[in-house]
């Protein structure tokens, strides 16, 4: 993480100041744009907590419904040999 930051001319940090919200974000800034950062988010377990937080606009509204997308209705047919469940909620 140092040798990032001291590329970007960015203050060194200490063991102590890393923990996965810096981790998370780190990323944000150094792969900004270049990741859907959604997924990390969701890896991580993180998605609901951070979006509440930081999304000013979607936070208030999401809930834990909205960590699963649904599934496309033509995905489900095309599924002959084993039915498909849609993700709750929808």
């Amino acid at each position: 993480i140092n040798a990032l930051r001291e590329r970007a001319n960015a203050p060194l940090v200490s063991e102590s100041d890393i923990d996965l919200d810096f981790i998370l974000d780190e990323r944000s800034r150094e792969l900004f744009g270049e990741e859907e950062r959604r997924y990390s988010l969701l890896r991580t377990g993180t998605w609901l907590t951070r979006t509440r937080l930081h999304n000013k606009i979607a936070g208030p509204n999401v809930t834990e419904r909205d960590i699963l997308l649904p599934i496309p209705q033509d995905v489900i047919d095309a599924n002959i040999s084993t039915p498909m469940q849609q993700n709750p909620g929808y």
